[in-house]
């Protein structure tokens, strides 16, 4: 083998350097998966105190992705540093005094790629280890949130969602001045300071997420509602599914997924509907006219049955002849749900509305419309 030719040197490296700086990348590259499976598995038993096996996988699966980010990050920085002596001879930026006596331009500062590498070796490490410390956050008040389920605990449920958000945020914008400290070289301190000046403009821009943040700690603070509750904030109706940084979820019965500013949440009427535990359900149905007495009573008697069978209903039905009206005998029904977590309510209002609509064709001739009839005296007899 000719050992001369590896000896031989490009642009300021043999070629036994760019070899090991191929190599360290790519193994970087194969191994990087593997290697974060290991240190999971190695961090895992540190918080199996307040967590179990059945955690394993999620903790993995949130804790892989940014530690193969810092190990192909330092991969990456050591690969290049194989070719320091190339990447110091490549100028990326420069700047220059002014002519002197004799003429000459003398550089005050220079930048080379193995600089920029370098700053790139920091920024993506603040990152990534950001990223991660972010990932063991999200990990622990996962844990907690399902403890906290367990345990039918509305009020934690609800509060660590929101605390998780403003944590990591937290998080993100101190390492943003650690960035612009360590990479950048900007006086943070003087920066920091310098935007007690520029507050005012940056809350007038901000003002409605400041407002929807101020908005999620007035929720906590006053409780008008816990997750899982069924509320209505204008034409919004649904069950709170979480309180966010700045917007709250909520789905609707047929399921979507309602995004509603926290602020709506304190500046519009809401009504929630678990507090009192019933809903009312109130309507009116048309019979036709000329049914029998017997035939009405015998009606709203299956329509009282009906309901009271259907589980989720609550207290006594009433349903009574309520009015005479242009075209139909008018029926009035009321009855309650149960207000529950597990209670599907479109399901339930059809079930009964479709015994209603079996005992109405069964019992009588359906449902009354407008119509206009002729009617020969001594035809119904009101004692039948």
């Amino acid at each position: 083998m000719n050992w001369n030719f590896w000896q031989h040197e490009y642009f300021g490296n043999s070629f036994s350097v760019y070899l090991e700086f191929l190599l360290i990348l790519l193994l970087a590259l194969l191994l990087k998966k593997y290697i974060a499976k290991i240190l999971t598995r190695s961090f895992f038993p540190l918080f199996k105190k307040f967590s179990s096996e059945y955690y394993a996988e999620k903790f993995h699966r949130l804790l892989s992705p940014p530690i193969q980010g810092i190990i192909q990050t330092i991969a990456f920085y050591a690969a290049f540093v194989q070719l320091d002596q190339s990447l110091n001879r490549i100028i990326v930026w420069s700047s220059q005094l002014p002519a002197g006596e004799n003429g000459q331009r003398i550089s005050k500062a220079i930048v080379t790629l193995m600089d920029v590498t370098d700053k790139l070796f920091f920024l993506f490490s603040i990152f990534y280890v950001t990223l991660l410390i972010s990932r063991i956050l999200s990990f622990v008040f996962l844990v907690w949130t399902d403890r906290a389920i367990t345990n039918k605990d509305k009020a934690r449920q609800q509060m660590l969602p929101l605390l998780k958000d403003v944590l990591i945020v937290a998080l993100w914008i101190m390492s943003f001045f650690i960035v612009l400290g360590a990479v950048f070289q900007v006086n943070v301190a003087a920066l920091i300071a310098g935007l007690g000046v520029g507050g005012i403009a940056i809350a007038f821009a901000a003002k409605e997420s400041l407002e929807n943040l101020l908005a999620s700690f007035m929720v906590l603070l006053d409780k008008p509602f816990m997750i899982g509750d069924w509320i209505k904030v204008d034409n919004v109706e649904g069950t709170i599914e979480k309180v966010g940084f700045r917007s709250s979820r909520i789905r609707s019965f047929d399921r979507s997924l309602i995004i509603l500013p926290n602020r709506k949440l304190i500046d519009s009427s809401l009504e929630n509907f678990s507090e009192r535990g019933s809903r009312r359900e109130k309507f009116t149905i048309g019979a036709v006219y000329g049914l029998s007495r017997s035939s009405l009573n015998q009606i709203m008697e299956e329509i009282k049955t009906a309901i009271r069978e259907t589980p989720q209903t609550t207290e006594e039905p009433l349903v009574y002849l309520d009015s005479f009206g242009d075209s139909a005998v008018n029926i009035l029904v009321i009855y309650y749900l149960r207000i529950s977590p597990d209670l599907d309510y479109p399901a339930t209002r059809q079930s009964i509305n479709l015994a209603i609509y079996e005992i109405m064709y069964r019992l009588g001739t359906g449902f009354a419309f407008p119509t206009q009839a002729q009617i020969q005296s001594g035809t119904l007899n009101p004692e039948d």
